[in-house]
């Protein structure tokens, strides 16, 4: 991310960026090896989701100080080339990263049809990082974006005031608008998340394993 201003600019047009060698490989073994001991010593409150085919740890900056195990998350809450990302994408110092969250996503033996993994844009906007730990190829559950074209008027309508249930659900029927992430270890994918985007959905026999980092402007 060494000239951000470049990033910057790409992922307000087209609403996300795809980074390969965001950590290297060792990083990610490291990164990875670290959020399996979490997974095995994290408190039940710490779960998001706790569940055979997905376990979701969702994490703050307390979290961090206070479990040992996480502090290797420290770094990514004071890093300060993220930081300033963040404050050049919103315009704004008043800037936070709001939570971190560490998942593992298995195949669930049938087809999902429900939110997240259904096309949608999320009803409070975020700048999100999402780091595989582990390669992702086709089927592996890679995020899935449609391209800022499918970026409809009922969206823009939804966008301005708070939306129901469901109702940000977009339907996407050119299947060559969508852009599905694949990528080794240590991939990046940098979204925002007014763009329409899905989480994937493990459909071969690995387990995919990522770190999302959750950024917005101060609420």
């Amino acid at each position: 991310m060494k000239n951000i201003k470049n990033f910057v600019e790409e992922v307000k047009v087209n609403g996300y960026k795809k980074i390969p060698d965001f950590l290297t490989s060792d990083e990610a073994k490291e990164i990875e090896a670290l959020t399996l001991e979490a997974f095995n010593l994290a408190e039940e409150s710490q779960y998001h989701i706790n569940e055979e085919y997905s376990k979701v740890l969702s994490l703050n900056k307390e979290d961090a100080k206070n479990f040992s195990y996480l502090n290797f998350l420290n770094e990514f809450f004071v890093d300060p080339m993220l930081k300033d990302f963040i404050k050049e994408y919103f315009e704004t110092e008043d800037i936070e990263i709001a939570k971190i969250f560490l998942a593992e996503s298995s195949n669930t033996g049938e087809e999902v049809n429900v939110l997240p993994y259904k096309m949608h844009f999320d009803k409070t906007r975020y700048l999100k990082f999402i780091i595989y730990l582990r390669d992702v190829k086709k089927g592996d559950g890679g995020t899935t974006f449609a391209k800022k074209e499918w970026n409809t008027k009922l969206q823009e309508e939804l966008l301005a005031r708070d939306a129901l249930k469901e109702e940000n659900v977009v339907e996407v029927y050119d299947m060559s608008a969508v852009d599905e992430i694949i990528g080794p270890a240590g991939t990046c994918t940098i979204f925002d998340t007014n763009i329409t985007h899905k989480a994937g959905q493990v459909l071969g026999n690995n387990k995919r394993l990522v770190l999302r980092i959750d950024t917005r402007k101060k609420v």
